[in-house]
């Protein structure tokens, strides 16, 4: 069974590119990996599931079919600790990752915290 990558994404673009990315993108993908968070004429906010890792093949893919959109991916994969931002638009591609304290290691990193 693959990690689990959770992906928060913002797209902003024209209105057509954003209803045709709505419409063509999102449509096949199942309810429990994809979780609406707002939708406006010009821009989109969601998180979506994808195996192991950010899928940057799709990223890149919306960028040259979708000319006028800007998305913004925030990602982590939490059983590893894997993290990172990707930006892309038809201005380029920016990345950066980095790791983040493993859920695993959870019970190691706040044992000693009394929150209550």
């Amino acid at each position: 069974m693959p990690n689990d990558c959770w992906n928060s994404i913002t797209v902003t673009g024209s209105q057509d590119d954003i209803d045709n990315f709505v419409k063509n993108e999102l449509k096949d993908i199942p309810e429990w990996a994809l979780h609406m968070k707002e939708r406006g004429k010009r821009g989109i906010f969601f998180d979506i599931w994808s195996r192991w890792t950010v899928n940057t093949e799709w990223l890149e893919g919306l960028v040259k079919k979708y000319p006028s959109i800007w998305i913004k991916n925030f990602w982590s994969v939490i059983e590893d600790g894997a993290a990172g931002i990707w930006i892309g638009s038809k201005d380029g591609i920016k990345t950066l990752e980095w790791d983040e304290p493993c859920i695993r290691d959870g019970d190691k990193i706040f044992r000693n915290f009394d929150i209550y």
